[in-house]
């Protein structure tokens, strides 16, 4: 039988039965085909959206250490930053993780974050000392008197937070302590300082930096 006398035929059983029969011939025969289509075709939508997501270009990949942001700091380092380069979501990503906590009574969180770390998940990170000190003794912390150029060292030269590095101990500018910042005081609402910790396992450091001086510059 082909698609045509398919429907033919089934015009002609429809036509047959009155209202209570179609709608109880309907959920004998049909509904459950078209629960699955239905399902198949959000799954569809659903990989298709995600697909297009993966598929931007991401511009910086963020997040806040053992520190509290309000939703209004998030959105400033999200959709604010990204209006402030004249892009937008729609062609462009910027990943921001808005709360990791490092617990010591949940040795796993350490395991997930140095696996974060060590894969270069994170262009910058702003944390407390404990966190830089952590970022700094894992080798991920870039030394900002590498980093920063020389304008911008000079003018953050008192704002340097040294910790050590790796096994050797090597004292390096790990962070910029942000604490007095407009940004932080509207924004961190935790008691302990903020420092930005630029990761040096991702190899643009660039995009970090532009970060740095979007919230340096915030009034």
């Amino acid at each position: 039988m082909t698609f045509k006398e398919y429907i033919e035929t089934e015009k002609e059983k429809l036509g047959e039965m009155n209202k209570s029969e179609k709608i109880a011939y309907f959920k004998e025969y049909y509904l459950k085909v078209c629960i699955a289509a239905l399902v198949i075709l959000a799954l569809l939508v659903w990989f298709l959206i995600d697909m297009g997501k993966n598929m931007r270009p991401t511009v910086v990949t963020g997040g806040v250490l053992n520190v509290h942001i309000t939703s209004e700091g998030a959105t400033f380092l999200r959709e604010d930053y990204m209006k402030s380069l004249g892009k937008n979501e729609k062609t462009h990503n910027i990943e921001f993780a808005s709360y990791i906590l490092l617990d010591q009574s949940e040795p796993q969180s350490y395991a997930i974050f140095q696996a974060e770390l060590l894969s270069g998940q994170y262009n910058y990170l702003i944390t407390d000392k404990a966190g830089m000190e952590y970022i700094a003794q894992m080798e991920c912390a870039g030394d900002m008197n590498e980093i920063l150029d020389q304008d911008l060292k000079d003018r953050l030269s008192s704002d340097m937070a040294y910790a050590k590095s790796g096994e050797n101990g090597t004292n390096i500018a790990a962070a910029i302590d942000i604490s007095d910042t407009a940004f932080s005081k509207e924004y961190i609402t935790s008691n302990d300082k903020a420092y930005f910790v630029v990761t040096g396992k991702i190899e643009d450091d660039e995009s970090a930096i532009a970060v740095l001086k979007y919230i340096l510059n915030k009034q």
